[in-house]
């Protein structure tokens, strides 16, 4: 139901255009199928509930029916909002829709009216905009890391940039937080030793590492492989550990990679790796390329619907190889390592499980985050609240304990702006049991404990 015009004023509504783009990136997903179209079912409950509320107050229908509706609303758009900015942070989802309902506000001069759905639902989601904006500070970094670090500033070199590969890759600037290195990275200790004998050290100190290779034959693994868990945190292990080595992250974008032709997608990987070897030429410096998702790129090839991708496991197998002996290391992740070709696998010569967080990790991770905002730092300084928290997330990936831990700041938020409390961690954990991850399905069969009865 399309509403033309509201108290003589025109109507603003949901962003249409913004709703468009969400639909698009929840269709283009192939993780979670059932998780997006349950995402997917809240944007049109929100929107046609907004669409209902319009045309009842279009028609002046009854104060206690629109309060009804505003209250169910509120609280489904909020949900919508938090869900959205935790999956696609690059749509600034809470802060679009903030912006517009706010407009809308000052032009239908709503002011304080605290009994307005607007009034209602532009705060209900003024607090996530806000902690997405804060975390928005990568333009402040750029030019002052390349400076530090690469000694260039996103590579001038006008050959370079005009190289096709340049428009299949991201490159990787870090945040704030990331600057720090694997030092930003509470816990994991285990694997933030693996990583620095294996990789980080090498490219740390290439002199030492010439010298490991000619005295004991120890060489950089031109292949690593990341497997486990969605949600574990592969990717930001793999941008902390380019900025704990400094030096550049290229990452390979497997949606314009792949291609539905015959031989480009096969093109396109190697364009990509021409381009990471010519940036690492260009700044005499390793290079770390990374392909996240890689299994949608590199299936079985005993896989019946991906027989068609031999051709471009092929040409990935030689320039892995290729990229090696010119300073770039591939990092792929996964989260589906019993998809992958054997034969893909085998070329990796670190393959590295990255499971759910440890206690410390927990810990750190929610302490940091509460500790950003001011109504978090009490609980945050408590050791036996972190301690009891931490506990209570066992068997909850990364992204989900960043999830919750707003969910819990915006619960302390509703009820009479207070400090965020142990309680309302129990409460967002308890609502959000379905998200825990078994663990033991992500790791390859060979790992896996063994079912059936013992005679």
């Amino acid at each position: 139901m399309k509403i033309e015009k509201i108290n003589n004023s025109t109507s603003f509504g949901y962003n249409k255009t913004l709703n468009k783009e969400l639909i698009s990136k929840i269709k283009a997903s192939k993780e979670n199928i059932e998780y997006m179209q349950e995402l997917q079912k809240l944007s049109e409950h929100c929107n046609n509930l907004e669409d209902l509320i319009r045309a009842t107050e279009a028609d002046g229908g009854k104060a206690i029916t629109l309060a009804n509706l505003s209250e169910i609303f509120t609280s489904l758009k909020g949900s919508l909002c938090d869900w959205v900015s935790t999956l696609f942070p690059e749509l600034q989802y809470a802060k679009r829709e903030y912006n517009l309902y706010k407009a809308e506000m000052q032009k239908r001069e709503i002011g304080d009216d605290s009994r307005h759905w607007l009034k209602n639902i532009t705060q209900e989601i003024e607090y996530t905009a806000n902690i997405n904006d804060s975390d928005d500070e990568l333009e402040s970094v750029i030019d002052s890391y390349n400076k530090n670090k690469y000694g260039t500033s996103n590579v001038k070199d006008e050959n370079l940039k005009n190289m096709p590969g340049a428009k299949l890759v991201v490159e990787y600037f870090p945040t704030k937080s990331a600057q720090k290195g694997f030092a930003g990275l509470g816990g994991m200790q285990e694997l933030k030793d693996l990583l620095n004998e294996r990789i980080v050290n090498f490219l740390k100190d290439p002199e030492q590492a010439k010298l490991d290779e000619l005295e004991y034959g120890i060489e950089i693994p031109k292949g690593i492989l990341m497997y486990g868990p969605q949600g574990c945190g592969k990717t930001t292990i793999t941008e902390y550990l380019s900025v704990e080595a400094g030096v550049p992250l290229l990452k390979i974008n497997s949606a314009k990679t792949g291609s539905k032709f015959i031989h480009e997608t096969s093109e396109n990987i190697a364009n990509a790796f021409d381009y990471a070897e010519a940036y690492s030429k260009a700044i005499n410096k390793p290079v770390i390329v990374m392909i996240d998702d890689a299994d949608g790129l590199l299936a079985s090839r005993n896989d019946d619907t991906a027989r068609h991708h031999a051709e471009e496991m092929a040409t990935f197998l030689d320039r892995i190889q290729q990229a090696g002996e010119n300073n770039v290391v591939t990092i792929a992740a996964t989260n589906k390592y019993d998809l992958m070709d054997d034969a893909v696998k085998s070329r990796f010569e670190e393959q590295i499980y990255v499971g759910l967080p440890d206690f410390e990790a927990r810990k750190t991770l929610v302490k940091m985050f509460i500790n950003s905002y001011p109504k978090g730092q009490e609980l945050a300084n408590n050791e036996d609240a972190m301690n009891y928290i931490a506990k209570i997330f066992e068997s909850f990936p990364i992204r989900d304990i960043k999830m919750i831990s707003k969910k819990a700041l915006i619960e302390a938020k509703h009820d009479k702006r207070r400090n965020v409390e142990v309680r309302d961690f129990e409460k967002i954990i308890s609502q959000n049991q379905k998200r825990k991850v078994k663990e033991d399905k992500f790791k390859p069969n060979s790992e896996r404990k063994m079912i059936g009865f013992n005679k």
